[in-house]
C-alpha cells in the first residue's frame, strides 16, 4: 500500500492559500478555460467543482452563467473562494468537504471538474467514483493532473533541487519523486477514469506559461506558492532561510539568472456518465 502524499491533506493547502490565487491564478484559468469548454459547459448547466481550491473554475463557471457548487477540504481555501465570489458579485455554493464522501446528492450535476485536486486523494478511485456517482446520465467529468515535470525543464530544475535539498536535510516535503506525480501518463488516467464507470474517456494535454523577471523572481514566487515547499518552509522554521538560498543557488547554476518562461503542461482527462 502506498504512503499517502502529504497533499492528501488539508494543511498544505491551507498555508499557501492567499499567495496561490495571487501567483498561480492565470496558470490555473488557462485549464480551467479548456475544462469548461471541453464539458460544454453554459448557462444555466449544474456544475460542482470537486477539490476547488480557491475557487479558479467555480468562479469562470458562474461567470459563464452555470449554477456553482463547490466543494475542498481547506478552510482557507473555502475562505479564499468565498471573499472572491462575493467581490465579484456572483453565486457560488461553496462547502468544506471530502471528495471522496460528498454529501450531494445522487445524479445532480451536468457535468464535474477536479483540477489539480483528485490528483492527490489517498483513494483517487473512490474520489472517481463519487464524480461519477453526483453526475447525471450524460453528464461530463473533467479530471486535471500534472504531465511529468522534466517536459518543463525551468520547472523541473526548481522541484528536483528542491527535492534534493529535503533529501538531504532528512525530509520530503511533498516534492515530486523523480519529476513523477500521480495520474502523470494516459493510461493510467484512461484507466482510473473508465475504472469508475465512465464512458467515451479521452485525455487531452494541454499548456500554460508563466513568465518570471528572473530566476530569483521564480524562486520566490514558488517560496511562497507551492504546497510542498510551504509545508518544508513551516517544518524547518529557522533553517528555511539557509535552504531557500540553496534553492536558489542550486537553480540559478542550472538555469541561470536571467528571465525565465515556465511551461505549465497537464493532462486533462474527459468522461461521460452513461
Amino acid at each position: 500500500m502506498s504512503t499517502p502524499s502529504p497533499l492528501s491533506v488539508p494543511e498544505p493547502w491551507d498555508l499557501v492559500a492567499p499567495e496561490y490565487v495571487r501567483e498561480l491564478m492565470p496558470v490555473f484559468e488557462t485549464f480551467s478555460r479548456e475544462a469548461l469548454a471541453r464539458a460544454r459547459v453554459e448557462r444555466g448547466s449544474r456544475v460542482v467543482d470537486v477539490a476547488a481550491g480557491p475557487g479558479t473554475l467555480s468562479l469562470l463557471a458562474a461567470r459563464l452563467g452555470a449554477r456553482v457548487t463547490a466543494v475542498d477540504f481547506a478552510p482557507r481555501m473555502i475562505a479564499a473562494l468565498r471573499e472572491r465570489v462575493t467581490a465579484e458579485g456572483l453565486e457560488v455554493e461553496a462547502l468544506v468537504g471530502d471528495g471522496t464522501a460528498m454529501t450531494l446528492p445522487d445524479r445532480a450535476f451536468d457535468a464535474g471538474f477536479s483540477m489539480f485536486g483528485l490528483m492527490f486523494f489517498p483513494d483517487r478511485p473512490r474520489g472517481f467514483r463519487e464524480l461519477h456517482r453526483v453526475l447525471a446520465p450524460g453528464g461530463r467529468a473533467v479530471v486535471s493532473s500534472w504531465v511529468p515535470m522534466e517536459r518543463s525543464p525551468v520547472m523541473n530544475a526548481v522541484y528536483k533541487s528542491f527535492a534534493e535539498l529535503m533529501s538531504a536535510g532528512g525530509g520530503g516535503g511533498g516534492a515530486p519523486r523523480d519529476g513523477m506525480m500521480p495520474l502523470s501518463d494516459p493510461e493510467t488516467c484512461q484507466r482510473e477514469m473508465a475504472g469508475a464507470g465512465f464512458a467515451g474517456v479521452s485525455v487531452h494535454e494541454v499548456t500554460a506559461h508563466a513568465e518570471y523577471a528572473s530566476t530569483a523572481a521564480l524562486v520566490d514566487a514558488m517560496v511562497r506558492s507551492s504546497a510542498p515547499v510551504v509545508l518544508a518552509r513551516k517544518a524547518l522554521g529557522e533553517r528555511w532561510g539557509a535552504v531557500e538560498r540553496a534553492l536558489l543557488e542550486k537553480v540559478t547554476t542550472e538555469v541561470g539568472a536571467g528571465p525565465q518562461v515556465c511551461a505549465f503542461n497537464a493532462y486533462l482527462t474527459v468522461g461521460t456518465r452513461r
